[in-house]
């Protein structure tokens, strides 16, 4: 029934590795995450030289680290993007869990590289192992989905687990989905309003929206309209696309709250932007 919201930081890109995948987790909601640690140019400039400032990448003890971005040299202004391509993949390589992470994202996403999800499995896991609670995460949604590995609900569990523990919102998020689902067994809407209000107070935006819908239809709570209707208007207003589109739509028709047809534009357009196909079929009516 749910999409879970999936972890995660455009970055570099990388050359493929040539290692086994190791089977055997220590660290772990699915969808598009929205927290992003740095782009490919910010990365590419910073190597070139031009970045004002250092790139700015999820922060993981040093000492686990192997090699910090502080630590690349620069190249020469006509160092092209295979240079920093090779570049990154070097710190990756080195022991870096901050471009380990990036590197799997990049495989995950087909982001200047072909999309490969054993290697991106590969490097999540990498990075995961040294306590990148974002790569744990991420780490977690292939299990769970089963992408570039045999689906396994209790790895992807455990991953998660350990990623919320350092208090990831996604993982938190996603183990709320696992519940309400019944990866554990049998569904427990209890257990998974009681994670989407963890996540939520966190700040998750995507948890706002699921408490929502918990509120709306009634699970692991009572039903409330009301409540329901401030929920979504919550994630709309921290920027959540489906909650803007929910949000807009009920402004729209009168769904639960008084007409307001500048409002609706309001929402609705914001979803447009965030890739809501629905609310550009909604503005279109108007």
């Amino acid at each position: 029934m749910k999409t879970i919201f999936f972890i995660a930081a455009l970055c570099f890109a990388a050359l493929p590795l040539c290692a086994q995948i190791s089977q055997n987790p220590v660290n772990p909601a699915v969808g598009d995450s929205y927290s992003f640690s740095a782009t490919f140019d910010e990365i590419k400039d910073f190597i070139l030289g031009k970045a004002k400032e250092p790139v700015q990448v999820d922060p993981v003890p040093r000492e686990k680290n192997g090699e910090n971005a502080q630590d690349v040299k620069e190249l020469p202004p006509e160092a092209s993007d295979a240079a920093a391509v090779d570049e990154m993949t070097r710190l990756a390589q080195s022991g870096n869990a901050n471009f380990q992470y990036n590197l799997a994202r990049c495989y995950d996403r087909g982001l200047k590289v072909a999309q490969d999800y054993k290697q991106a499995l590969y490097w999540y896991q990498k990075a995961a192992e040294q306590g990148h609670d974002k790569a744990a995460n991420n780490l977690g949604c292939m299990y769970l989905d089963g992408r570039g590995v045999e689906q396994d609900y209790e790895k992807a569990a455990y991953w998660l687990e350990l990623s919320a523990q350092k208090n990831d919102t996604l993982a938190i998020l996603n183990l709320g989905c696992m519940y309400e689902d019944g990866n554990f067994g049998s569904p427990d809407y209890n257990k998974a309003f009681e994670y989407y209000q963890k996540a939520d107070k966190l700040g998750c935006a995507p948890a706002a929206y699921e408490l929502g819908h918990c509120f709306e239809v009634g699970v692991g709570t009572k039903a409330n309209a009301k409540k329901a209707f401030s929920f979504y208007k919550k994630s709309a207003d921290a920027g959540y696309g489906p909650a803007a589109c929910e949000t807009g739509r009920r402004y729209l028709e009168g769904d639960g709250v008084k007409k307001d047809a500048a409002l609706a534009r309001k929402y609705l357009e914001i979803a447009v932007k965030k890739g809501e196909l629905k609310a550009a079929g909604l503005l279109g009516t108007m």
